[in-house]
Order: C-alpha cells, then structure tokens, then sequence
C-alpha cells in the first residue's frame, strides 16, 4: 500500500474477525519498534482506517514502550484495543480487519518510527486530503 514500507523485511499481517482474541492473532507481532495499520473490510470495500507507530526513541538511543506487539494491543482511547476493536466493527458493520505492522528498527534498518510514521500519514493526506478515520490528530 504504501512504497515506503517495502523496504522492511521483518514485517506481517494478521485478520482480526469478531469473536477473536486480539492477544493470539498477535503472537507473531514482534516487540520491536515500528509502525501499523489496519484495514477495514465491511460490506465488499476495503478501506484504510487508522495509522500507528510504536516505540519513542529516548535521548539515550533507547526506545520506550510501547513497542509494535504493545500498541497493537494496547489502548485506543480510554478502550483496550480489543474492546475498541469489537465496538467498531459492531457500529461499522466489519465483516474483518487486516492488521499491517513493520519493523522499522532492528538488525538490519534503523528508521525512527516516527519519521516513518509522518512519510505515510503524509500520502494517505496527499490522496484523502484527511486523516485516516480512527485517527483523531496528528
């Protein structure tokens, strides 16, 4: 979807259907910094509705948490991202989200989450002239 995240090759996806436990559909999630998003698909179409990274880099050259594993099932808002998850795809009839993450950060790249974070936000604005819908601020 976006040019830029071809690069990483620590990367992955998983599906996300009502009734399932975010905490197991996540297990190959590293805890590594990095950046997500997710895809909904509800009634046919396909859309992109929230853009995340994971990890700060601290003066010290050390990342805080959270890292990707954490902030995928960390909180969204004042909800875990279970429970945010399950409410969204009741009020939106979802039939499934496509959860996208990159490793930004490892062995072998060493690209800050967030400077990746700002290059794809910058060309979903590009094309939406918006954010993302579950992004609230940038």
């Amino acid at each position: 979807m976006f040019d830029e995240l071809t690069t990483y090759d620590y990367q992955g996806n998983f599906h996300f259907k009502k009734g399932d436990d975010l905490s197991v559909k996540s297990l190959d999630v590293p805890k590594l910094p990095g950046v997500y998003y997710v895809i909904r698909l509800a009634r046919g179409r396909v859309s992109l509705v929230y853009m995340g990274r994971s990890g700060a880099m601290l003066q010290n050259g050390r990342f805080r948490k959270p890292l990707l594993k954490e902030a995928i099932n960390g909180k969204m808002g004042r909800l875990s991202s279970q429970e945010f998850f399950e409410k969204k795809m009741e009020e939106e009839h979802i039939d499934m989200l496509d959860i996208y993450w990159f490793a930004t950060f490892d062995g072998q790249h060493q690209d800050l989450p967030g400077y990746v974070e700002a290059l794809i936000m910058q060309r979903y604005y590009d094309v939406h002239k918006r954010l993302p819908p579950w992004n609230r601020r940038y």
